[in-house]
């Protein structure tokens, strides 16, 4: 069973430019070193498959970590299966239509999380809206973009 403590969720628009990977493995690592064991995942950005393909990565070093996809609908696709420990798709959510069922997702990661590790560079859009809830929410909130809520 997860703790809420020791979970991450990621939040990012689907572009992330400039941003250097290893910038983001730095950052995941440091989260594990604060006893981080637990990475949640919404899969529809390139910041997303850029933090899940690090986690899956770093894996081999934290064999004690995962990385769990949460899905909004039962036909989203997933593009990389191999990077996750679990796909996931929360109780309740087949009653959304599939545009709401994105922003349930997008506030179950937070629910469900400690941290959330963000690519926000503009306060409009699902991602700056998930990044104000984690705001809200109480969230260690580490910001790769230039977004400041």
């Amino acid at each position: 069973m997860r703790e809420r403590e020791q979970t991450c969720c990621f939040i990012g628009h689907s572009e992330c430019y400039g941003l250097s990977s290893e910038r983001v493995r730095t950052a995941i690592e440091d989260l594990i070193d604060r006893g981080v064991t637990d990475f949640l995942c919404g899969g529809m950005g390139n910041f997303d498959w850029m933090c899940a393909g690090i986690t899956h990565e770093l894996k081999q070093k934290h064999p004690h970590v995962r990385c769990d996809l949460v899905i909004p609908y039962l036909t989203f696709r997933v593009l990389e299966p191999k990077y996750f420990d679990d796909i996931v798709y929360p109780q309740g959510f087949e009653r959304y239509h599939f545009k709401a069922a994105i922003v349930a997702r997008n506030r179950y990661l937070v629910d469900q999380s400690a941290y959330a590790l963000c690519y926000v560079t503009h306060g409009w859009g699902g991602a700056a809206k998930t990044y104000a809830h984690a705001y809200r929410k109480g969230l260690t909130v580490i910001n790769f973009g230039s977004f400041i809520y």
